[in-house]
């Protein structure tokens, strides 16, 4: 699930930041492939995967904390681009 609202999340930022608002959707395929032959994707899932493999034993032992949210927030962070870049 994370790797779908983190994904989702870059490549909709992504179609906003391209198209000024006029969104198309030949704009917003060719996001979605521009997204996937870059790799982006790729990472994403591994990131996830190394997250979900360091953090197996911690989730149990801090239930106060929501490190899924907080990681999903980071990836979205790290992943879509500076508005200025």
């Amino acid at each position: 699930m994370m790797g779908y609202i983190v994904n989702l999340t870059v490549i909709l930022d992504e179609i906003f930041r391209t198209t000024g608002g006029n969104v198309t959707e030949n704009a917003a395929l060719k996001v979605m492939g521009t997204h996937v032959r870059s790799g982006r994707r790729d990472r994403i899932h591994q990131d996830i995967a190394n997250f979900v493999t360091e953090t197996s034993s911690i989730r149990s032992a801090s239930p106060e904390k929501d490190l899924v949210l907080e990681r999903t927030i980071q990836l979205i962070r790290n992943y879509c681009a500076p508005p200025n870049s």
